[in-house]
């Protein structure tokens, strides 16, 4: 976060809901980065239904916290799609794994 990492935040139990994602990550976490880095701070999430609960919308809205649009399913914008994409080739240029005790 400010030193260039946050701390990793596991859901205890259950699901990710919008409630949990306010409740748990905006108010602890995004709230405090906003404050610290800049009022014109743009948060970038993904269209995970709990991010794009109402609840979650009011929240940033109360806050006043800009969201940039993220389009649905776009992988240009998801940094981790390219290190899939790029393991994803690595795999694919190697030989095929041995399927009997003679190919081995």
């Amino acid at each position: 976060m400010l030193d260039g990492r946050t701390p990793l935040h596991v859901f205890e139990r259950g699901t990710g809901t919008g409630v949990r994602y306010r409740d748990e990550i905006l108010e602890p976490y995004i709230r405090l980065f906003r404050g610290a880095v800049d009022p014109e701070f743009i948060l970038i999430d993904d269209n995970a239904r709990p991010h794009r609960a109402l609840l979650v919308d009011e929240f940033l809205e109360s806050e006043d916290i800009r969201r940039m649009d993220w389009p649905a399913r776009s992988p240009d914008l998801n940094p981790i799609e390219h290190v899939w994409n790029a393991l994803g080739r690595a795999i694919a240029t190697r030989n095929p794994p041995p399927r009997t005790i003679q190919e081995i």
